[in-house]
């Protein structure tokens, strides 16, 4: 009975690491996973430390966030479309992921969705991870000389996160603000296996759909700070007084309705010339996001927002 007992467990344990290293290798094979980190290369370090980093220009149809991001010669994402920007109205958009268009296409991102909806030529200047700070830095080195007729900002909430810029390190990975080499505390097995890593990100979708799900139970609790209010609406007034007439303040959702802190963002935008379009009124605090992320919105989603934005603005 032992010696029974103890080959179906040798076996089990034997068909279960076979199992294990046969995904593995799958993954890593197919590149669905591997090992070393793999950022996309989108980005490049800037001189400006107000700045950092931005993207790198004159890409073309770059792999990045399960997407391709191609990039003029400024650095800012191309549109998809063949609009010619010396014949028409120019707006730019700045922003973080959210304007970018974390996960999508070129020509799927809101600045070309707006673009096909108007007569206007919409550029999109936002890109991941940037705070009003840099929004402004890149406006005064770059994007100014554009002479942009109108400017779109993009905000979403953790924008009021009061973090500084972040740091690219020399692997094109994104760190946060302070980082330093040296500093990965990633745990052995997520260094070495590629199983491992599949599955941390399988179960951490999920621990954030779950996540998502009780925020939005408790969508009346306010989470922002007062003082990094005050502090951004102190940093939007001063960027305001460096724009074009006409420029727009577009609020975009996420899980918490913010009762307290909105009408004091919408009311303080308006009073330093924005015209404010609330995608709350849009999408209240349920924006249908990327199948494998819960933050960033989906193809729809986009698409919903520019036709919102559109109506608003024309």
């Amino acid at each position: 009975m032992k010696r029974d007992l103890l080959i179906n467990g040798s076996l089990a344990v034997t068909s279960l690491l076979i199992f294990t290293l046969a995904i593995e290798y799958g993954l890593r094979v197919t590149g669905l996973q591997t090992v070393e980190p793999n950022p996309p290369k989108i980005y490049v370090r800037d001189e400006n430390p107000h700045i950092s980093y931005k993207l790198k220009p004159n890409l073309k149809d770059e792999p990045a966030y399960k997407a391709t991001v191609s990039t003029d010669e400024f650095g800012m994402r191309e549109s998809g479309n063949q609009l010619n920007v010396n014949s028409q109205l120019l707006t730019v958009i700045l922003g973080d992921s959210i304007a970018f268009g974390y996960g999508v296409n070129d020509n799927e991102t809101l600045a070309s969705q707006l673009s096909v909806l108007s007569s206007q030529l919409f550029i999109n200047a936002a890109v991941p991870g940037y705070q009003l700070e840099q929004e402004r830095a890149l406006y005064e080195d770059y994007v100014q000389d554009l002479k942009p007729d109108a400017v779109m900002i993009v905000f979403f909430w953790n924008d009021l996160d009061g973090l500084k810029p972040g740091i690219l390190d020399d692997d094109g990975i994104l760190r946060g603000y302070g980082w330093k080499p040296g500093d990965d505390t990633r745990p052995w097995l997520e260094r070495h296996s590629a199983f491992y890593k599949a599955f941390r990100k399988l179960m951490s979708l999920r621990a954030s759909k779950k996540h998502q799900e009780h925020e939005r139970e408790h969508a009346k609790e306010e989470r922002v700070s007062r003082d990094t209010l005050e502090k951004y609406v102190q940093d939007l007034r001063a960027f305001a007084t460096i724009l074009p007439q006409e420029k727009f303040f577009v609020i975009w959702p996420d899980n918490f309705l913010h009762e307290d802190t909105k009408p004091i963002l919408t009311s303080e935008a308006k009073a330093a010339g924005f015209t404010v379009i609330d995608l709350y009124e849009l999408f209240g605090n349920h924006v249908e996001t990327l199948g494998w992320d819960t933050v960033h919105p989906s193809l729809n989603s986009i698409k919903q927002a520019a036709d919102f934005i559109a109506k608003q603005i024309w």
